[in-house]
């Protein structure tokens, strides 16, 4: 019975030396930020938290914006008129998938041939006025 308590102290202990430093802090609490503007121009002031691309309209409204703070990967949605931004994807990037979700990301991308690039970002447009767009 001792040499078991003995035996799973040691794979406890193996385990938390596995998982110190950055790995353990990053499952306990991960480096990612949200944030919601209601703006494009709160999201490109020089106080903003996760700044936006300059590409992002300047009439956007209800900017969901979440990032890894430590890989830079980032998906974004807003709201703003018809316009055209972006051009086809490289075909180098063209496959890069989202790097995160949340609850108000689309579950299920466009085709291939509806998604843009910009600036290392991927973009699509949902309807007639809701962007999304991911960078990895």
């Amino acid at each position: 019975m001792k040499s078991r308590a003995l035996l799973a102290g040691l794979a406890a202990a193996g385990l938390v030396v596995t998982l110190s430093g950055c790995t353990l802090a990053n499952a306990i609490t991960p480096p990612v930020s949200a944030q919601l503007y209601p703006t494009a121009a709160d999201g490109k002031a020089s106080n903003a938290s996760i700044p936006l691309p300059s590409w992002v309209p300047d009439d956007a409204t209800m900017i969901r914006i979440k990032s890894n703070t430590e890989t830079g990967d980032t998906i974004m949605q807003f709201t703003a008129a018809a316009q055209t931004i972006g051009a086809p994807c490289d075909a180098s990037i063209a496959g890069n998938l989202p790097p995160m979700q949340d609850t108000w990301w689309h579950q299920v991308l466009p085709p291939a041939e509806q998604i843009v690039c910009q600036d290392g970002w991927h973009i699509f447009i949902s309807g007639t006025s809701e962007w999304n767009a991911w960078k990895p």
